[in-house]
């Protein structure tokens, strides 16, 4: 017995330094991602679309940070997103990455692509005139990118916010049910609901477990003009699993678009509701799409 108490102290003080299932942060590291509202709309001739820009998410106080020179967070990222409109009741969606920068900026390590995305939207009910249209999406999120805690043994909250790096370090999945209502031409309501089963069901010596978070949102669209539109969100993902403590995202944001020919721009601001939840975010981002229903 003493031998095998002293054979196994190190792993005991290994994984004193390790963040796992219940201190692993889904909600700063993951949440923006899933906290993308869509529509349930198709057209009938194919399509594309493209989105790019530059935004940031903002954090003063990071949860369970103990060192105060990590507990301010500023992430600038770019996205880089496509979508392809396959026809009436079908579209594929690519999240490539998310170019990104994280301040207190470290090392290299700082900075990277979040992992990419890819969805596949299915139509599944035409609007008529009381029902929405509704759509079913299922998705993947491959696990090349991985936490910083992933390569370092010694990393954690007492050093960092845990956050440099990113992703869960293994596949994450998404299901979703989207739900659209034109109520006029300038007014329309979207919503989803669904599962991502974001990290491993298996406790690893290192990185993350398994949180089973419940994607919501809800959008209101008012179109001023066949230019101008404004959006105002409440989306997030909460979490299923009692046992993952802080996985809770939640924002409120209100978008400006300006959209005069192929292409929109769109100015963003947001505030996080929960303690998971980035303080504040926005930017500003460019879409060129053709064959796309306007919303």
């Amino acid at each position: 017995m003493v031998l095998f108490f002293l054979m196994n102290v190190p792993a005991a003080q290994d994984t004193e330094n390790t963040i796992t299932r219940n201190q692993f942060n889904f909600g700063h590291q993951l949440g923006y991602m899933y906290s993308r509202i869509d529509d349930a709309w198709f057209d009938e001739t194919a399509g594309w679309s493209f989105e790019t820009g530059f935004l940031t998410l903002y954090t003063g106080e990071m949860p369970r940070v103990r060192n105060p020179k990590w507990k301010e967070r500023t992430m600038l990222y770019i996205p880089l997103y496509f979508e392809f409109y396959m026809g009436k009741r079908i579209t594929v969606q690519v999240e490539l990455t998310d170019l990104f920068i994280e301040f207190p900026y470290k090392n290299i390590r700082n900075t990277g692509g979040k992992s990419p995305r890819f969805k596949t939207k299915i139509g599944l009910l035409n609007e008529g005139r009381i029902n929405p249209a509704i759509a079913f999406t299922v998705g993947v999120k491959f696990s090349s990118a991985k936490p910083y805690v992933i390569w370092e043994q010694n990393h954690n909250y007492d050093e960092s916010n845990g956050l440099a790096g990113t992703g869960t370090g293994v596949a994450d999945y998404l299901l979703l049910f989207t739900f659209s209502k034109a109520f006029s031409e300038a007014l329309s309501l979207h919503a989803h609901l669904g599962l991502a089963p974001l990290g491993s069901p298996v406790e690893y010596q290192r990185g993350s477990a398994q949180a089973d978070e419940i994607p919501y949102g809800v959008s209101i669209r008012y179109r001023k003009d066949a230019v101008w539109s404004g959006r105002f969100e409440l989306c997030g993902m909460y979490n299923g699993l009692p046992a993952t403590k802080l996985a809770h995202y939640s924002v409120v944001r209100a978008k400006l678009l300006w959209k005069p020919r192929h292409y929109t721009f769109s100015l963003t601001v947001g505030h996080g509701l929960t303690e998971e939840s980035d303080e504040w975010g926005g930017g500003l981002t460019y879409q060129l799409s053709f064959g796309k229903r306007e919303d």
